[in-house]
């Protein structure tokens, strides 16, 4: 299976964006720090827009951690379009930033294999295809997806106990 970015994910994001999120400042509204209202120069006047320096990349972490909870919720519709704007997200900031090494390439298709896998599980999900799909098939491992399965169900315990 491959796993490089294909030019109609480009188009796939694009749709994805606007379902969710309206655009892309309708997704970083969603993070506090990408905010316009976020006081990152109140303590650095003397610098026109701090988050630059600063920027931890909240965006597509914001993604995954979203697709994961999609994930572990039986939601794979969602997971599938949340882990492909994460890959674009992260695609996007590789070619501004002109990351070209083999780590960013993989963070990016790691998101697409999930993406995939998740698509699968998704038409399986509708009785689309036959047998549940497996992680392996999508170059991930089962241990790791159960991690991260069980990671995003204590975020969402977390957050509902509060």
């Amino acid at each position: 299976m491959d796993f490089n970015w294909k030019p109609e994910y480009d188009k796939l994001a694009k749709q994805f964006l606007e379902q969710h999120f309206g655009d892309g400042q309708g997704l970083t509204r969603c993070f506090p720090c990408l905010r316009d209202t976020y006081p990152w120069g109140d303590h650095r006047q003397d610098v026109i827009d701090s988050r630059i320096a600063a920027k931890n990349n909240t965006e597509y972490h914001g993604l995954e951690r979203h697709a994961k909870q999609y994930h572990a919720t039986a939601q794979y519709e969602y997971a599938y379009h949340h882990w492909l704007l994460a890959a674009c997200w992260r695609r996007g900031d590789m070619i501004a930033n002109n990351f070209n090494d083999e780590s960013h390439n993989n963070a990016v298709q790691y998101c697409l294999k999930h993406a995939l896998y998740n698509q699968a599980l998704y038409e399986w999900q509708q009785r689309r295809i036959r047998g549940v799909p497996q992680p392996e098939a999508f170059g991930l491992t089962a241990r790791d997806v159960e991690h991260k399965e069980q990671k995003a169900l204590k975020e969402l315990e977390d957050f509902d106990a509060k």
